[in-house]
């Protein structure tokens, strides 16, 4: 049984919105991370909301949003302030 290849994207948070920039995949290692957060960071500033997606298979999780060029939104500061994990 093949297991599904993990790695992040980097698109609008507004699917409906057109900013020119094609959604970014990045690599499933800790470089590949790095650089989702910068692209997304990056892109945001230029005015269009963007997220940082785990993509494993068919699964997708949003981990971080971006706005104005800021981290606006953490999935892991959530699930700390709501007391799980």
């Amino acid at each position: 049984m093949a297991t599904a290849e993990k790695t992040y994207v980097v698109e609008d948070t507004d699917r409906h919105a057109k900013s020119g920039t094609p959604s970014a995949i990045f690599p499933g290692t800790l470089q590949g991370l790095l650089e989702a957060l910068g692209a997304a960071r990056y892109h945001s500033a230029a005015g269009t909301p963007k997220a940082v997606i785990i993509v494993e298979g068919k699964q997708r999780q949003v981990i971080r949003r971006f706005e104005n060029g800021q981290e606006v939104w953490s999935a892991s500061r959530a699930e700390i302030s709501h007391g799980h994990g």
